[in-house]
């Protein structure tokens, strides 16, 4: 387990490991990426750091992970574009008013 002494959004270094009063065979391989040298990076992820990945290890991710790309939001229907419109302060704001003035 991680131990981080001064909270979870602290800056300080986490321990990890026997000295924390955990078990791990590899402590540097729960840490978070931008914690970890380029070299463990290079070697966690099995890369180089001069070359890049070789194609069939590029393939190999692709497939498993699919393309580095976002997802496109689906686009909002024209009822929730209207539900929307009527939703800003001022357009609820005359609404408010209209119902006032009827009722009065």
């Amino acid at each position: 387990p991680l131990i981080d002494s001064a909270g979870p959004f602290s800056l300080a270094p986490r321990r990890t490991g026997k000295a924390a009063g955990g078990v791990m065979a590899n402590p540097t391989s729960l840490m978070e990426p931008d914690m970890q040298s380029p070299e463990q990076l290079e070697a966690a992820f099995g890369t180089s750091l001069s070359r890049g990945l070789t194609s069939s290890k590029a393939e190999e991710i692709l497939k498993r992970d699919g393309p580095n790309e976002l997802e496109k939001p689906p686009k909002p229907t024209l009822l929730m574009l209207f539900i929307m419109q009527l939703t800003g302060f001022v357009i609820v704001l005359l609404l408010c008013a209209a119902v006032a003035s009827i009722v009065v």
